[in-house]
């Protein structure tokens, strides 16, 4: 719908609102930014009301860890109810308790290494 004044689409766009159709009253603002791009208040409602912009970055990820997640998906029937010890998707050891574990490989701490139990 077309309105003569900015400030009619601002009532407009508050009818809106007042009846919680955020999605109408952000349409109504920037359709009336279209035809008073330099009215501060149409630039506000259409900022405000307009959807949220998601954003993703790549950080690359840790292919080690997705590799650990492979090797349990692959070996889940075989080693459940076992504990077992992996890094970069590599099999280190297997046992009955982390003790196991630890008797095989020796310190674990800051190595990289997951030790999990296979449910």
């Amino acid at each position: 719908m077309m309105y003569n004044t900015p400030e009619e689409y601002i009532n407009a766009a508050d009818r809106e609102l007042d009846r919680y159709d955020w999605k109408a009253a952000w349409q109504i603002a920037t359709e009336g930014l279209k035809h008073y791009p330099e009215h501060k208040e149409l630039q506000k409602y259409a900022y405000i009301l307009a959807p949220a912009k998601i954003t993703t970055v790549d950080r690359g990820g840790h292919p080690e860890i997705q590799a650990d997640h492979e090797w349990i998906k692959q070996n889940i029937a075989e080693y459940r109810g076992r504990w077992v010890a992996l890094k970069n998707g590599k099999l280190l050891a297997s046992g009955n308790d982390v003790d196991e574990i630890i008797k095989q490989i020796g310190e674990i701490k800051n190595t990289g290494i997951l030790v999990t139990p296979i449910y």
